[in-house]
C-alpha cells in the first residue's frame, strides 16, 4: 500500500467509505459534495488516500485523510458548546457564505503569531475488508501522510469526531486526543488533541506535528513551490514541465534560492568550512537535504505579522 494526494476523481469514492462525515446533516448532500469539491482549490485543505497496489475487496481506494484549518472563533465554540455534526457545521458555514475555514493570509498569520487550529474531518478506512496487518498498514500510513502533510505548522488546537466504535478506540489509542464530549445517539466523540496533551506521549504522531520551528530564509511562494517539487528529485527539466517554466526560469529559481541561504543560513551551501560557490547540483543536494528536515520554511508565514 501507498499514500498519495486526493484528486478530484477520488472524492465522491472517499466519501463514501464514511458516509456519516459528509457533514449533509444540515445542507443537502449535493451542497455537501460541491462544498468538499470547492475544498479541494482551498490552501487550508489537505487531505490524502491510502491505496492498495492491487484490489482488495473490489477498491483500490482503502482508506482517506481530510482536514482543513479553521478560525479561533468556531474552535473556541466547539470547546464550549460541544454537539454532534462537526463536519456538518463546517460545511453549512461554507454554503452559506460564512465560512470558518482559513485563507491563505490567515494561516500565514496564524504560523507566525499564536498558532492556528485545525479540524481533522476525515481518516477512516475500509470496514470488514483488511486484515489485521492490512489495517495495521493502513494506520501507519494514514500517521505517515499526516506528518508529511502537517509538519511545520504552528499548531495550536487539533479536533476530531471520531464517529463509530473503532474510530474512537483508534483516536483514544493515540494518547494525544482527550476527550470533550461523547454522544451517544451519533455514537461519536469530540475529541481534542493540544500541546498540553501531546506532551504525555512525546513519540506519538502528533508530537511530531507539534514540534514547531519558525522558518528563517523568508523563502517566497514561487521558490516554495518549486522545493516542494524537488522533494521527490525531480530534474530541472521535470520541474519544468511540472511548474510551466521555462528551464531557464528554474535555473532563476535556484539562483534566487541560493541567495536567501547566502544571506540567512550560509552554513548549508558549505561543508567543512569550504566556500559555497560549488556546482549547482551539490548546492541543490545541500538545500533540499535541509528543506526535509526544516519543513517549516514551505509553509505560509507572515512576516510582517512576526515584526509586528
Amino acid at each position: 500500500m501507498y499514500w498519495r494526494p486526493i484528486t478530484e476523481a477520488d472524492l465522491s469514492e472517499c466519501l463514501d467509505i464514511q458516509p456519516e462525515c459528509l457533514g449533509d446533516q444540515v445542507v443537502d448532500r449535493r451542497t455537501a459534495l460541491r462544498v468538499w469539491k470547492d475544498f479541494l482549490d482551498a490552501p487550508s485543505f489537505l487531505a490524502n488516500v491510502i491505496e492498495s497496489e492491487r484490489p482488495l475487496a473490489g477498491h483500490r481506494i482503502v482508506a482517506c485523510g481530510m482536514g482543513v484549518f479553521v478560525t479561533k472563533s468556531f474552535a473556541d465554540q466547539e470547546v464550549r458548546s460541544p454537539k454532534p455534526g462537526l463536519n456538518s457545521r463546517i460545511i453549512a458555514g461554507v454554503a452559506a457564505g460564512e465560512s470558518v475555514v482559513l485563507s491563505q493570509e490567515q494561516i500565514a498569520s496564524g504560523n507566525a503569531g499564536e498558532g492556528i487550529d485545525f479540524v481533522n474531518m476525515y481518516g477512516t478506512w475500509r470496514e470488514g475488508i483488511l486484515n489485521p496487518d492490512q489495517l495495521a498498514e493502513v494506520h501507519e500510513l494514514l500517521g505517515t501522510s499526516f506528518v508529511e502533510h502537517f509538519a511545520g505548522y504552528r499548531f495550536n488546537r487539533v479536533f476530531k469526531e471520531a464517529i463509530g466504535a473503532s474510530n474512537i478506540a483508534l483516536a483514544r489509542a493515540t494518547g494525544t486526543y482527550k476527550l470533550v464530549a461523547e454522544f451517544q445517539e451519533s455514537k461519536s466523540a469530540l475529541m481534542v488533541a493540544t500541546p498540553e496533551s501531546v506532551l504525555t506521549a512525546p513519540y506519538s504522531v502528533a508530537a511530531k506535528i507539534y514540534r514547531y520551528r519558525p522558518p528563517v530564509l523568508h523563502l517566497r511562494p514561487a521558490e516554495q513551490r518549486l522545493l516542494v517539487a524537488a522533494l521527490s528529485g525531480k530534474t530541472d527539466a521535470e520541474l519544468s514541465t511540472e511548474l510551466g517554466l521555462s528551464i531557464e526560469a528554474i535555473k532563476k529559481r535556484w539562483m534566487s534560492i541560493f541567495d536567501r541561504l547566502d544571506e540567512f543560513k550560509p552554513e548549508i551551501l558549505s561543508r567543512g568550512g569550504e566556500d559555497s560557490d560549488g556546482r549547482g547540483p551539490q548546492k541543490r543536494h545541500r538545500v533540499v537535504a535541509y528543506i526535509r528536515t526544516h519543513p517549516e520554511e514551505l509553509r505560509p508565514f507572515s512576516w510582517n505579522a512576526k515584526k509586528r
